[in-house]
C-alpha cells in the first residue's frame, strides 16, 4: 500500500479544527457519531487510522460534507508538506 505522508496528522488537525469551529466536545462528536470516545480521541491525536465509515459518521456529527472535510484534509496535508513535516 502506498504511504500517504502526514495523512493521520492532517485528519487529526482537520477534525479538531472543525470540532472547535462548531464548539463541540470530543465526547459530543463521539456520541453523535456513535463511536467510542477513546476512538475519537485517538483520531484527534493522529494515533488511529479510522475507517471510511467512521470518518463519514464523524462528518455527519460535525455537520460537514465529506467532500468539504476531505478538501480540508488535503489542504492540511499540503501545509504540513510545505512545512517539512514528514
Amino acid at each position: 500500500m502506498k504511504n500517504c505522508p502526514n495523512l493521520l496528522e492532517a485528519l487529526a488537525i482537520t477534525v479538531e479544527a472543525i470540532r472547535k469551529e462548531r464548539k463541540l466536545t470530543k465526547l459530543a462528536v463521539a456520541s453523535d457519531a456513535e463511536l467510542q470516545d477513546c476512538y475519537v480521541r485517538g483520531i484527534t491525536k493522529g494515533r488511529r487510522n479510522p475507517t471510511i465509515t467512521a470518518l463519514y459518521a464523524i462528518c455527519e456529527a460535525l455537520n460537514v460534507s465529506p467532500v468539504e472535510f476531505f478538501r480540508r484534509v488535503e489542504e492540511e496535508r499540503a501545509n504540513l508538506e510545505k512545512s517539512g513535516k514528514e
